[in-house]
């Protein structure tokens, strides 16, 4: 048809629409159907988003909150679709995520090797069918929403979502067209309101999603959990960091995420460059990628001093956290902040921004320090003065894996599990 890029989503969006259309009387009456006979009592949800065949932190907390309600024994499922490149699958556990067919994709605006899909409509049926759920809990306000929420409403399904990302402003930093900003936050608020219950993940976006027409007691705000298990100060060794070429000498701040402009990462740069004049054996290890860690790496590159790992996963990325000094997060758009709990657990006092989640996380002069982000001076000096106090940092540590307790999967699961039992009820 020659539709391209943004286009194109728009118009194989509306494609799977028509074309789904007749099947949904049938779907209606066989949904109900099933969900008559369906056995009576614990709640059945999925859990629905876009991205979720991809490496990125909704995709992976996803997958973890499923594994958790699931070993509770709850009746709990994962559906996406599936990355282009490839094929629609089940996995584990017990085939409870389900990638289905996509119909169209395009690359997601300043997200490298990601990207939205048309989801085959169709697909979704087919899971109802086998699965009728009684609610539908919408994780990004992205195509696949858009299909599946539109469904819900004509079979009838109950849905809420999770503010999980800042649509919002991550649009207003990383898209430059701006008919289709516009299009993206006026539809991410629409969606949001549509879709009805609202879960955030701290008190800054309770306040931002108010904002967008949400009425208040339709607000929610529920803990993530992190592995406590994995993220350890038994994982540090300070010889690890040369299995990635970085020397041990000095004082180690690590950051660990996506390395891109929305993260406050230009600052985290001029303040370490800034640092260096009064501490030079100060070290910054950055763990993640992005479409910033080019331009950061070049920048930094002369000092000597700053080095980028990639992306580590597994016991890897635990020992990471261990075994630097201190944790810098400067971001200023995370709704919650999982990598500062992972830090905060594995025993790594963290230094984060007073915007957004991480600093209802951290508790500022017992397991970290929280600085004021519109002093352009606070991030280097809050560095200076945590990396000059040895004694500060130790009393921090055990106070900050104790204040990881606070975010376990087993708290996270019994919150969200109530929290759908009392919409059914309601």
């Amino acid at each position: 048809m020659g539709f391209r890029g943004a286009s194109g989503l728009v118009f194989y969006f509306f494609r799977e629409l028509l074309v789904t259309l007749p099947a949904f009387p049938r779907a209606r009456r066989e949904y109900r159907s099933a969900l008559r006979t369906a056995p009576k009592g614990e709640p059945r949800v999925v859990c629905v988003g876009d991205n979720l065949d991809e490496v990125n932190g909704i995709a992976l907390t996803s997958r973890i909150q499923l594994r958790e309600l699931r070993r509770q024994g709850r009746e709990a499922y994962l559906f996406g679709v599936s990355f282009h490149t490839k094929t629609p699958r089940s996995e584990d556990p017990d085939g409870a995520v389900i990638l289905a067919s996509g119909t169209y994709s395009v690359d997601q605006a300043g997200y490298s090797h990601s990207e939205l899909a048309v989801v085959r409509l169709r697909d979704f049926l087919d899971f109802l069918r086998k699965h009728p759920v009684d609610l539908i809990e919408f994780q990004t306000p992205g195509p696949v929403m858009g299909l599946c929420l539109f469904t819900a409403k004509i079979l009838g399904i109950p849905t809420l979502s999770h503010y999980r990302t800042d649509i919002l402003v991550y649009s207003e930093l990383l898209m430059t067209h701006r008919p289709g900003k516009w299009f993206v936050q006026t539809w991410t608020t629409l969606a949001t309101r549509w879709a009805g219950p609202v879960i955030v993940p701290s008190d800054a976006y309770r306040q931002k999603v108010e904002a967008m027409g949400v009425p208040a007691h339709r607000i929610r705000k529920l803990p993530r959990g992190v592995d406590l298990a994995s993220f350890n100060p038994g994982r540090r060794n300070r010889d690890s960091w040369s299995s990635h070429g970085i020397p041990t000498d000095g004082f180690l701040l690590l950051y660990v995420g996506r390395i891109s402009a929305e993260k406050n990462l230009a600052a985290l740069a001029s303040a370490f460059i800034a640092c260096l004049e009064n501490r030079p054996d100060l070290r910054l290890i950055m763990v993640g990628d992005g479409p910033y860690r080019a331009e950061m790496e070049t920048g930094l590159k002369s000092s000597g001093r700053a080095h980028f790992t990639g992306v580590l996963m597994g016991d890897a990325l635990a020992t990471a956290f261990a075994s630097a000094d201190l944790f810098v997060f400067p971001s200023l758009t995370d709704t919650f902040g999982n990598s500062v709990v992972e830090a905060l657990a594995s025993g790594l006092p963290a230094l984060v921004s007073d915007e957004g989640g991480p600093r209802e996380i951290v508790v500022s002069g017992v397991c970290g320090e929280v600085f004021p982000h519109r002093d352009p001076m606070a991030l280097g000096a809050g560095i200076l003065s945590l990396a000059s106090d040895p004694d500060r940092l130790n009393r921090y540590r055990p106070e900050a894996r104790a204040r990881a307790q606070d975010f376990t999967y087993e708290k996270s699961g019994d919150a969200f599990w109530n929290f759908y039992k009392s919409i059914l009820k309601n």
